[in-house]
């Protein structure tokens, strides 16, 4: 089976890019990451390793490989301002963040594929990505607000 780096320089090549060093240099950082990054903080880290990238750059390799289905993009915020990466797995991965204190945390859940198939019966659609982002009080702020209400 081919690399990670392998499938994603064909889509950019099938996409009409060309393989540069900067572009080298992102999948490199995308497929070794332990987080998800954004956009900003991959330009950061490619800024430390090769020089004149920039995030147009980013935006369109990132653009590339999630149309190519290579990496899955996610939001953290119900309002969607900002786009993590992270390489796609099997498993789609899902976000809950804590409103108080910004905690993100992962989640899986079989509800979406329970929607994919709703919409492809009750309308006939073909659901390529569902996204779902949670918000609201992690357990640990639900317990101090909890201790704060009840102090006099």
């Amino acid at each position: 089976m081919p690399t990670f780096l392998e499938r994603a320089s064909q889509a950019i090549r099938q996409a009409g890019g060309r393989m540069t060093e900067q572009r080298y240099i992102l999948l490199d950082i995308i497929a070794n990451a332990d987080q998800q990054l954004d956009a900003e903080r991959l330009l950061e880290i490619a800024k430390h390793r090769v020089s004149g990238i920039n995030l147009t750059t980013i935006y369109r390799t990132l653009n590339v490989l999630e149309a190519a289905g290579l990496v899955q993009a996610h939001y953290h915020s119900p309002d969607h301002t900002r786009k993590f990466y992270e390489l796609q797995r099997a498993e789609p991965t899902y976000h809950f963040t804590c409103r108080q204190c910004k905690q993100v945390i992962a989640f899986h859940s079989t509800l979406t594929e329970t929607i994919r198939q709703q919409l492809a019966e009750q309308l006939g659609l073909s659901v390529r990505d569902v996204c779902i982002c949670a918000d609201g009080l992690c357990h640990a702020c639900q317990l101090a607000l909890a201790e704060r209400e009840t102090k006099p």
